[in-house]
């Protein structure tokens, strides 16, 4: 029979690899984000896409 033990260092590993996969994928929408931004920079050769982007990001807080 498995014991509380066993049961707390399962639970105490998914929690944790829960949280990697969490953080890796914001990451990986962060960046992705930030290139579609930088894109647009590059072709526009102004800043205004980062500064409209951060007028939404305010707008929604």
């Amino acid at each position: 029979m498995v014991d509380i033990a066993s049961y707390t260092l399962i639970g105490i590993t998914c929690f944790c690899f829960g949280l990697i996969v969490s953080f890796q994928i914001a990451h990986i929408q962060y960046c992705r984000k930030l290139t579609l931004l930088v894109r647009r920079s590059i072709s526009t050769k102004t800043i205004a896409p980062v500064l409209a982007e951060y007028e939404v990001m305010k707008a929604k807080k």
